[in-house]
């Protein structure tokens, strides 16, 4: 009969709360990073120029294609013994997350941006702007209204996919609570205690998400659903 004490919680809550800190700042920074990199290759993905088109087409197929976890190994080990980077945890963390994370983000830019009508960009052009003009000023601000909730559904899964960085030695949540179930010999009530702090950082994050997108729709000119 399996005994539980729940106190080992509480002697581990600084030291989780730690690792928390580590989680949120790693799913930022990487968050941000698949953004950048995303927009990027969205904007490839929809050029005209086709040697840019087959690149980021081959982009998105392959990194959507390699589990993040085998991303993150091969960022941290495979970068140090082909090319001599010795990159910390952290930022083999974040390039591995951010660049996994960019290839599904520029597939929500590219529908977002198709989603607009052409009429739209005829406009711009009617009125003499240039082509980054139309993209900056007229397309990819009424793109943000429909890319709200899938860029919703990317940040809650990289939140939970963060977890995945405690095997190259983050000290995040996850690998505090390996380390302090590896201590304490009580896996059961550590492990639910993390699952507890993921599903209220999700929960948030979503009640976050679908207030930003009700303020959207609200304001003038937005679709009514």
């Amino acid at each position: 009969m399996y005994h539980f004490d729940w106190t080992v919680v509480s002697d581990y809550f600084p030291a989780l709360m730690m690792g928390l800190t580590v989680t949120l700042k790693v799913s930022a920074i990487s968050e941000f990073v698949g953004i950048a990199v995303g927009l990027v290759v969205a904007l490839c993905r929809l050029s005209t120029f086709a040697p840019l088109r087959y690149l980021a087409v081959g982009y998105i197929d392959f990194l959507r294609g390699i589990p993040v976890l085998v991303m993150l190994l091969w960022v941290y080990y495979g970068f140090s013994i082909l090319f001599g980077l010795n990159l910390t945890q952290m930022e083999a963390a974040v390039i591995g997350l951010g660049c996994s994370y960019a290839a599904y983000i520029a597939e929500i830019f590219r529908s977002g941006i198709q989603a607009i009508p052409v009429g739209q960009r005829e406009a711009g052009r009617t009125l003499g702007l240039a082509r980054w003009q139309i993209m900056a000023y007229v397309v990819l601000p009424q793109a943000v209204r429909i890319i709200i909730p899938p860029m919703g559904n990317t940040v809650i899964s990289m939140l939970k996919d963060s977890s995945l960085v405690a095997i190259i030695a983050v000290s995040d949540l996850m690998r505090q609570t390996m380390v302090a179930a590896s201590e304490t010999f009580r896996p059961f009530e550590l492990y639910a205690a993390a699952a507890i702090i993921y599903y209220m950082l999700t929960f948030i994050t979503a009640r976050i998400v679908t207030l930003v997108e009700r303020r959207l729709d609200r304001q003038p000119g937005a679709k009514k659903r």
